[in-house]
């Protein structure tokens, strides 16, 4: 049974976020370090590195991979990778000891001495294969598409496609799932269109049945750090800003739950960088 914590005893809810990346993390670490910990909770493809599928023969970027193993090998810290692909392929591009991986979008979650996989996805398996096949066929006429069929779901990866093709790709898929796979619901990306079982558990699911994980062990609850993209949604980032930090990769909207920004990529691996840091500086001083 999922243990949820209470944002009534466990709220963060910062008044004021600094702008600059470097006051932000040691904002952070002082905030872990007076509530007693960190979880850190990042989105790999929007986060620091290309979508886990696109990038078997690739390796983590040498500073992400520095930063993951400085946070993994510190005390009172729990971090959590999570991507659109399965925990498996995102275990063996990450790679770090320690680290919580959660594929097919928070349903499979695996390492760090926790493992879950949400059941009503898992009964949707056997209907994957017929599902690729139907993409397959829908599809016919866009070159250049792979269809993967994944743990949890499926999914269809523009990997020598022209980009633009993804409009016509979630075009078809939402209308297979409208018209004969209801159960399924379409998750766009800039690179992949993923059909996820449609369940009642959403990213910050993952996260908060982490969080409840950590508050049954040690009866205390972290600084919780989201870094994340826009297609979280905004109600995972109105419900994670209750217990911590929400940053989120992209440019800046006024009318975003979001506690704080990063334009993209370089600068998401920079604030990571600072934040591992700042908490091992902080750690350091206990």
């Amino acid at each position: 049974m999922a243990i949820w914590p209470s944002p009534l005893t466990s709220a963060v809810c910062p008044r004021s976020v600094p702008a600059d990346p470097a006051e932000l993390a040691r904002t952070i670490a002082r905030e872990a370090r007076a509530r007693g910990g960190l979880l850190l909770f990042a989105d790999c493809d929007a986060a620091f590195g290309p979508s886990v599928a696109r990038a078997r023969s690739a390796k983590l970027p040498l500073l992400v991979r520095g930063a993951l193993v400085a946070l993994a090998t510190t005390p009172d810290t729990r971090v959590v990778v999570s991507s659109g692909d399965d925990a498996g392929d995102l275990e063996t591009y990450i790679n770090v000891p320690g680290v919580v991986h959660a594929g097919c979008r928070g349903l499979q979650i695996r390492g760090g001495g926790l493992t879950f996989a949400h059941p009503v996805a898992a009964r949707c398996r056997e209907r994957l294969p017929l599902l690729a096949r139907e993409l397959l066929d829908s599809l016919a006429e866009v070159p250049g598409i792979e269809v993967e069929i994944k743990e949890f779901g499926v999914g269809v990866h523009v990997r020598r496609a022209d980009p633009e093709a993804i409009p016509v790709i979630v075009a078809q898929a939402e209308e297979l799932a409208r018209t004969w796979a209801q159960e399924f619901r379409v998750w766009p990306s800039p690179h992949t269109v993923d059909l996820l079982p449609d369940v009642d558990w959403r990213t910050s699911s993952s996260v908060l049945w982490i969080l409840g994980r950590w508050m049954s062990e040690r009866e205390d609850c972290p600084v919780v750090v989201y870094l994340g993209a826009g297609d979280a949604g905004e109600d995972t980032y109105a419900e994670l800003r209750r217990y911590g930090y929400t940053v989120r990769v992209g440019q800046p909207d006024d009318g975003s739950a979001s506690s704080h920004w990063v334009a993209d990529q370089p600068a998401a691996i920079d604030l990571l960088g600072r934040l591992a840091f700042a908490w091992s500086i902080q750690s350091q001083d206990r």
